[in-house]
């Protein structure tokens, strides 16, 4: 049976799509589940292979809100040996806009090149530098009926959604997000070029999903969650079991759970 299928059968429709990062699948357990489909069940949806990324499609309410939880995501660094690598990333954000969810929500685990952060902030991305990765809308031009051939990408973090996460926990930082494509941490001679490029946060992934989301005509949030402050001269000793670690802390893990439990109550 279809996705579609499956929950139409159920009278549901999704408003939000929710896509967890590397160790914040905790959060799925807000979700009240309707329909539990992994990714493999669902015809070309890219396998997740990175830990923390378990793999799975929960169709749900989120404080009484139908949604789509995305438990893991493809990274660009796993995709790349793929024919059309971007694709494959972006696919689920199609997935969920086919579904009719009309706000996407992207979250990350990433580390922090500004100085003034500390392990375990929250920093909602008001913008992005996505030079280092292929932009998903090279290749053919796909109307969907509003998107223009060349996409402007100003506020394409929707305000009002910053500004109502940043009400419900006022010590949410905000700042600028660099996507890397990985598979390997960042040199010092990288951080502190991205520093100066302006970036407060830096990870592998967020960037190409948002700016379908943006194109298909979603409303967008982008949420990082500071694992690991890198040193003020660029170096870096970050592992992927450190990052992981700092997420599941009972501190981390309370204080998420409760800011996006709110934030549904209010959206």
């Amino acid at each position: 049976m279809l996705i579609q299928e499956k929950l139409r059968s159920k009278r549901f429709t999704p408003r939000v799509a929710l896509t967890l990062g590397s160790g914040l699948e905790k959060l799925a357990s807000l979700i009240k589940p309707v329909a539990i489909i992994p990714y493999g069940a669902i015809p070309h949806y890219p396998a997740s292979t990175v830990a923390g990324h378990e793999g799975i499609l929960i169709a749900g309410y989120l404080e009484g809100v139908p949604m789509i939880g995305l438990k893991g995501r493809k990274h660009y660094y796993e995709a790349a040996h793929l024919p059309a690598p971007m694709d494959t990333v972006v696919f689920p954000v199609h997935v969920v806009a086919g579904l009719g969810c009309g706000l996407y929500i992207a979250t990350n685990a990433s580390g922090g090149l500004n100085s003034t952060f500390s392990v375990g902030d929250l920093m909602v991305i008001k913008s992005h530098i996505g030079l280092f990765l292929p932009n998903p809308l090279l290749g053919p031009y796909h109307d969907f009926g509003q998107n223009p051939y060349f996409q402007p990408l100003a506020d394409i973090y929707t305000p009002s959604l910053r500004k109502l996460f940043q009400r419900i926990d006022p010590s949410t930082r905000e700042g600028v997000y660099v996507a890397l494509t990985g598979r390997t941490f960042e040199t010092q001679a990288e951080v502190l070029m991205l520093r100066t490029l302006g970036a407060d946060c830096v990870g592998m992934s967020t960037v190409p999903e948002i700016i379908i989301a943006h194109n298909r005509g979603l409303a967008t949030l982008g949420v990082s969650m500071v694992t690991n402050v890198i040193a003020k001269d660029g170096t870096n000793a970050t592992s992927h079991e450190e990052v992981l670690a700092a997420l599941h802390t009972p501190k981390v893990e309370e204080k998420l759970m409760r800011i996006f439990r709110t934030f549904f109550q209010r959206i």
